[in-house]
């Protein structure tokens, strides 16, 4: 079984982000042998990395963080994810606050004491989503990867998009609101494609790598 998470860290509820990542992920959502499931950091505290270091030397089997806050909830769903797909939407040319600071508090797989370097191997994908061109699908996409390297994760991209998948929530990344459409995201045929592209390509990266651990056993 492989199992792939999604992440969207917009602030709003039902969302862009969140229909895209339905939307990317509906072509494996009933797949045998793949356990795909999205959560939602909006309406969750998510509270800044405080580099206390506790960590370093107080981490304990399925306590993650001294913070008792809505990351208790997201730690072991990462740990048990062979892929994750990491959505953000474009805040002022990079990716939104919420989502740096679930990003931040992963430090905890980086340094713990009992999780060090846990994320390694597993597979990375990321989404931007931008209301206009120039929107900061590019620096938000590169902010996302660069998450994956430090947790020496595999990065996977769409195919058609070298970062990942951008995606734009204006036609055509005009910058222009039209209310009558609620998923403006869903409107942008050639992102979505890639997003599903790029769901694809998570999925089909971590059975190879699980093959192989097997392989090697």
């Amino acid at each position: 079984m492989i199992k792939i998470l999604g992440i969207s860290g917009s602030r709003i509820k039902n969302g862009n982000v969140e229909a895209l990542l339905k939307e990317a992920f509906s072509p494996v959502q009933d797949r045998q042998g793949v356990q795909a499931e999205i959560i939602n950091l909006a309406g969750k505290e998510i509270n800044p990395c405080r580099h206390c270091n506790w960590c370093i030397g107080k981490q304990s089997e399925g306590k993650f963080c001294f913070q008792d806050d809505g990351m208790a909830a997201v730690f072991p769903k990462i740990i048990d994810a062979d892929g994750l797909i990491l959505a953000s939407p474009a805040h002022l040319g990079r990716l939104s606050g919420l989502m740096a600071d679930m990003i931040d508090r992963t430090r905890a797989f980086v340094h713990g004491n009992v999780y060090k370097m846990s994320l390694k191997d597993k597979v990375g994908g990321s989404i931007a989503v931008a209301f206009l061109r120039g929107g900061g699908i590019e620096t938000t996409l590169s902010s996302l990867n660069l998450m994956f390297h430090s947790h020496q994760m595999i990065m996977a991209n769409s195919g058609v998009y070298q970062l990942g998948a951008g995606v734009y929530s204006s036609r055509e990344g005009r910058g222009r609101f039209e209310p009558e459409t609620r998923y403006m995201v869903l409107e942008d045929e050639y992102g979505v494609m890639a997003a599903k592209a790029l769901v694809e390509r998570v999925v089909e990266l971590a059975r190879i790598l699980k093959a192989g651990r097997e392989a090697l056993k």
